[in-house]
């Protein structure tokens, strides 16, 4: 078998070389030649368009000779028009910069200017005011329907060498990745070929090597596949397609549609609307929350994944064709359709709530064959102190049925409630001083409320209710896992598995591993009082907090729920000195499923990004404890703020001790709608 294989390998070759090359392989002698000749052949066809891109400070004198700055890095980009038309990514040419040097295969070197970005794919288009001879746009691309898995792919750049080019051979590993503005190839691509060329045997362009991000495994910045076995290219035939746009000046930016999922599994859960933020194109397209979205241009949808695949491709201006089906009673539905023209960027959101804390309650269960529980209400624990609900007359023990807007011709958008996820998305996507009513039962009988939302408020309110439990029924679990060398520490309330408890992870300054008494001495009031499971983590390294650790937690967090159940609404993570700098990095790797995080006596991480909140990727910001640098912290307070994130004050930690009880009020009070 493996001998009919080469056999028709070097079959394919010959016909391959002597179609690129008019050389019969048989003269070379044997299939290792014949494969270099094909390879060489193909990497001809398309050199002369692969120049070399020298960041810097370009000057006018560098086309007569003059030495341009310093690169920080050498990159590579391709010739697509003989007018001096060249584009290479955003690695070589940041947003800051607005010129670079581009040295031609003959040595000589050029000023490209920067005409526009494509800030989806990280390309950058350059201009120079002519081309050397014999550097030319390459003249034949493959299709994306004529790409096929397995088919050999050659990767060049001149990062390294502007006189000849690096060339690695690979195959074409996967189609459609990076969410669909992709194809993947396994040779080897790494910043120096970053912009450069990917062709097929027969030196066709297959597309431009770029770094895009790999966000489904946590990659997001693109350069962290370096040297993987995973690089990837935009398709040739989508810069073909937006490159007069391009060169008319046209910066394009991905589109937004402003909708957040009611799934917290941002790939294979459904695509059910939870959040349509107000004035997003989804809202003026007539979207709301409780929709499940079945087809987007054409292409059926059954989960968060299939609706991605069609909308990262797109840019702002584009037009997104949705169906959608919709509940009109407790099991019809209808389907609609809905037209969304994308947007670039969308005004900070900010959550607002009414301040409605629901009673924690294991979730309904879906009837036999449905898709969802069935509407039973929302009970109300508590309400905030002064807020709208409390203002509005909403009582504990209420239960909340349904809600609907206020205004009389939007009745219709009447909302019937089954889990408190669906009313915080409802809410959720109405701007602060929208009026709702809610339907509430009380003693069993039906009440209407009219209810103004607000901003979310951050900070612990005063008397939030506990629960008489004996704090002897509180023990410290060892959550173990075969991937951790060490167990994390839980001191968890004794209870049954299906009660939600709220979950916090501390992070004590680094000192290696926790003392079990210790912990339990410190948690065991407060997490009896508020039900409260908390994490106590040891740091792998006693002199600092780690990126193993991380991952620890992680693992830690996903061993606790398969014992209890967490609610999601009341999950944060908290640490001080060092370990609130390190709750901050937890927060950002774990994601949406971080609520909230507190930081004593710490100001944010160096490395922290705040990221625009958005639904379901928003959360609750407390500073506690002595600041050893108030300006940072103040610092940190306007630019979470501008962000759109709630942000408080959290009572205690004054001597860097844990403030537990307020800590564990915090993260009830985290529940609020």
């Amino acid at each position: 078998m493996k001998g009919h294989w080469l056999a028709l390998l070097a079959l394919l070759l010959a016909t391959v070389v002597r179609s690129a090359t008019g050389q019969d392989p048989a003269d070379a002698g044997s299939l290792a030649l014949a494969e270099e000749e094909a390879f060489r052949a193909a990497a001809a066809t398309v050199a002369p368009a692969v120049v070399r891109i020298e960041p810097g400070v370009a000057t006018a004198a560098v086309g007569a000779g003059a030495e341009a700055a310093p690169a920080t890095s050498f990159s590579t980009g391709v010739v697509v028009g003989a007018e001096g038309w060249i584009v290479t990514t955003a690695f070589a040419v940041p947003d800051d910069v607005a010129e670079t040097v581009v040295r031609f295969p003959d040595g000589s070197r050029a000023v490209g200017r920067v005409v526009s970005r494509d800030e989806a794919r990280s390309l950058v288009l350059l201009r120079v005011e002519a081309l050397p001879a014999g550097c030319a746009p390459p003249t034949e691309w493959v299709r994306r329907a004529d790409l096929a898995v397995g088919q050999w792919t050659i990767a060049l750049g001149r990062g390294w060498d502007s006189a000849t080019p690096g060339v690695a051979v690979g195959i074409l590993s996967a189609l459609d990745r990076s969410w669909g503005r992709s194809v993947q190839t396994d040779a080897s691509v790494s910043p120096a070929n970053y912009g450069g060329a990917l062709v097929d045997i027969r030196g066709r362009m297959i597309g431009i090597l770029a770094p895009l991000p790999a966000d489904t495994a946590g990659m997001n910045s693109g350069t962290e596949l370096y040297d993987a076995g995973i690089g990837f290219a935009v398709p040739y035939e989508d810069l073909v397609r937006v490159l007069p746009r391009l060169q008319a000046g046209e910066t394009l930016r991905p589109g937004i549609i402003g909708i957040g999922y009611a799934s917290r599994d941002a790939v294979n859960g459904p695509a059910r609307v939870a959040v349509c933020r107000a004035g997003s194109p989804a809202a003026k397209a007539g979207i709301r929350a409780g929709d499940r979205i079945v087809s987007a241009n054409g292409r059926a949808v059954t989960r968060v994944a299939d609706l991605r695949h069609v909308v990262a491709p797109l840019y702002a201006g584009d037009r997104l064709e949705l169906e959608l089906e919709r509940g009109t009673g407790d099991t019809a539905t209808e389907r609609i359709g809905a037209s969304v023209e994308l947007v670039a960027r969308l005004p900070p959101w900010r959550r607002t709530v009414l301040g409605i804390v629901p009673t924690r309650e294991a979730p309904p269960a879906a009837a036999a064959g449905a898709a969802e529980p069935a509407a039973a209400g929302i009970r109300v624990g508590w309400v905030w102190p002064d807020g709208p609900a409390a203002a509005a007359g909403v009582l504990p023990g209420d239960v909340v049925v349904a809600v609907r807007p206020a205004e009389a011709e939007r009745a219709g958008e009447r909302l019937a409630l089954a889990a408190p996820a669906q009313l915080a998305g409802f809410v959720g996507g109405l701007e602060p001083g929208s009026s709702v009513i809610l339907e509430l039962k009380r003693d069993a009988a039906p009440v209407d409320v009219t209810v103004v939302t607000t901003v979310a408020q951050a900070g612990v309110p005063a008397d939030v209710p506990v629960t008489e439990s004996d704090p002897a029924a509180v023990r410290v679990v060892r959550l173990e896992a075969p991937e951790l060398p060490e167990p994390v520490l839980a001191v968890v309330p004794d209870g049954a598995a299906t009660e939600p408890l709220g979950a916090l992870v501390w992070f004590d300054p680094p000192r290696g591993a926790v003392d079990a008494e210790g912990a339990l001495r410190t948690w065991r009031t407060a997490a009896a009082r508020h039900r409260v499971a908390v994490l106590v983590p040891g740091s792998s390294d006693p002199q600092r907090w780690g990126r193993a650790d991380i991952g620890a937690v992680a693992r830690a967090l996903d061993s606790l729920r398969s014992r209890r159940a967490i609610d999601p609404s009341r999950v944060a993570v908290a640490g001080s000195g060092a370990g609130g700098q390190f709750a901050w990095l937890v927060a950002e790797r774990l994601g949406p499923a971080v609520r909230g995080v507190a930081l004593v006596g710490a100001s944010l991480p160096r490395q922290a990004t705040i990221e625009p909140a958005e639904p379901g990727r928003s959360r609750v910001v407390l500073f506690g404890g002595s600041a050893t640098e108030p300006h940072l912290r103040d610092a940190d307070r306007e630019r979470l703020t501008a962000a759109g994130y709630p942000v408080g004050t959290l009572p205690g930690g004054e001597g860097g001790d844990a403030p537990a009880e307020n800590l564990c009020a915090w993260v009830e009070a985290l529940g609020v709608l």
